[in-house]
């Protein structure tokens, strides 16, 4: 599977609107009822979520993996491993990221 979209991890800009850059490259910009030059919960909520989205989709990935192998796997032969572990912490983690629990 390519990539199609501009890497992450992205992070929101500390300036006076609430964009979303990748390194230098500006990726997004969060609107909210056209007022840019003031940051409203939403438009920073909204931020944070396409901020996160890169990261989103490679926990999304990890956890396909996990359950693909247990789909597979006769359940008597099951056994969760330190990756499902790493998976599933790392979603919990962007999640909360994407929500503004961990910044």
């Amino acid at each position: 599977m390519t990539t199609q979209h501009t890497p992450g991890p992205w992070r929101l800009s500390s300036g006076d609107e609430t964009e979303i850059f990748s390194g230098a490259k500006p990726v997004a910009r969060a609107h909210c009822g056209g007022l840019t030059s003031v940051k409203l919960p939403e438009a920073e909520a909204n931020a944070r979520l396409i901020a996160a989205a890169p990261e989103m989709l490679a926990a999304l990935q990890a956890l396909t993996i996990t359950a693909r192998t247990f789909r597979n796997v006769p359940k008597e032969e099951q056994e969760w491993t330190p990756y499902d572990d790493a998976a599933l912490d790392n979603a919990y983690a962007i999640i909360a990221r994407a929500q503004g629990a961990a910044q």
